[in-house]
């Protein structure tokens, strides 16, 4: 009996000693953007939907330890905006994509900057964003165009506190 003790006991200790450490915090980027043609194909939202915003919350995780197979999160809530708020009427229509997502230097229009690509699950279409700063990621359409958004809405993603 006390053997099957001592060997779990013993391996936590090795794992623990041989340098391990957490993975970094991962990145969040949030944004409200309309609900063009572009994001509802991307997103899957139905074109006969009554939209006009979608608020985005991008989730990067980056874990050195396992080799650039990084994933994310990408939660969204769309449909039509709450007047004299920052909401969405019957709170709109909540969904979620997982993926794995990578980084590249652009060598196209924008060279020297970097671009991320979510390649999500099931099949969706990839998702990209040009990089503008350490704190900025901007949706790019599929030919690779930054979206240009109206009056209320950008397509200019912010970062945020993990906290948050």
């Amino acid at each position: 009996m006390q053997k099957s003790i001592w060997l779990p006991l013993l391996l936590l200790f090795s794992w623990t000693t041989q340098g391990h450490t957490t993975s970094p915090e991962p990145d969040i980027f949030v944004a409200a953007t309309p609900c063009d043609a572009v994001p509802r194909e991307l997103l899957s939202i139905p074109g006969d939907m009554d939209c006009e915003m979608i608020k985005w919350r991008l989730t990067l995780r980056h874990d050195p330890r396992n080799l650039g197979r990084d994933d994310f999160k990408l939660q969204y809530t769309y449909g039509m905006t709450k007047p004299g708020t920052r909401g969405f009427m019957g709170d709109g229509v909540g969904k979620e994509i997982t993926g794995k997502w990578h980084m590249a230097e652009n060598t196209g229009k924008t060279p020297g900057k970097r671009i991320f690509t979510l390649e999500p699950g099931a099949s969706k279409a990839p998702v990209t964003f040009l990089q503008l700063n350490d704190k900025l990621l901007h949706l790019l359409d599929q030919q690779g165009n930054l979206m240009i958004g109206n009056a209320g809405f950008s397509y200019t993603f912010n970062k945020q506190n993990a906290n948050l």
